[in-house]
């Protein structure tokens, strides 16, 4: 023979205890992922929700047609326009004053003004 008697009765432990950890792998049930669901406490946003809200924010002042176009309701016609009127008058002071450039009704301006800055 090959192993001897010793040699024989280890690998046998090893074995078993082997098939005793699958075994409890096996049995073992996954749980779901833990969810979390994050319940604002108050409309108020925190300090630097704030801070990063207006860091997100395009200032229409000094964006390109293609930044303007990343805005809600906001194409490559009516980017277009924007920036032309913006080089034709100068630049906005508020965002009230976007409902100047054609296309941008009281809807579309409740919509960007959220968005837009005029710093």
């Amino acid at each position: 023979m090959w192993l001897t008697r010793g040699e024989r009765g280890s690998l046998a432990v090893v074995g078993a205890l082997a098939l005793v950890g699958l075994g409890l792998l096996a049995s073992q049930r996954r749980s779901p992922p833990l969810r979390v669901d994050i319940v604002p406490t108050s409309t108020e946003p925190a300090g630097w929700d704030r801070a990063l809200d207006e860091a997100r924010r395009v200032d229409v002042n000094t964006a390109d047609a293609a930044e303007l176009e990343r805005l809600p309701g906001v194409g490559p016609t009516l980017a277009a326009r924007i920036v032309a009127h913006r080089a034709r008058r100068g630049r906005f002071r508020a965002t009230d004053e976007l409902s100047q450039v054609p296309g941008i009704g009281p809807k579309t301006l409740e919509a960007l003004k959220e968005h837009v800055t005029t710093q």
